[in-house]
């Protein structure tokens, strides 16, 4: 088997080498196993982190900032609705509006529209193994 990175470039280092410090650790690891390992400047894992930790204390911080946008759902006053998110994005480089808006814009709309089915594809390819989930799985073109 040989590994790889699901977007091309997104880590500098060798996605088999990864896998393979990751297996080395044991047959259920943790972050907190991966991360121990990765300390070792000798590791391929290593390549992986952001060791500066201003610049890494900052892209924890981008990381929370994206998690409120998409934590944050209009509370219906009677729980029969599911909550509605209140900021979107409509393409991985855009930014987050808010959703009434996009809603409310053509183009926009469409762009959520196909940003929603590329992650049902998504869903689909990752769970396609799980025979419990066929009937789901079928309902995605």
């Amino acid at each position: 088997m040989k590994a790889t990175w699901r977007i091309n470039g997104i880590f500098k280092a060798d996605a088999d080498k990864v896998y393979n410090e990751i297996k080395s650790i044991g047959d259920e690891v943790t972050p907190e196993q991966i991360l121990e390992k990765a300390r070792n400047k000798n590791t391929e894992l290593y390549k992986c982190f952001e060791w500066d930790d201003s610049k890494a204390a900052e892209k924890w911080r981008l990381h929370q900032a994206r998690n409120i946008t998409v934590q944050l759902v209009i509370a219906h006053e009677c729980n029969t609705e599911t909550p509605i998110r209140i900021f979107s994005k409509t393409t991985e480089k855009s930014g987050y509006k808010e959703t009434i808006k996009i809603v409310h814009n053509k183009d926009e709309y469409k762009q959520l529209l196909e940003r929603a089915y590329a992650e049902l594809k998504e869903f689909k390819r990752k769970y396609a193994s799980l025979k419990e989930l066929d009937y789901i799985i079928s309902l995605i073109d």
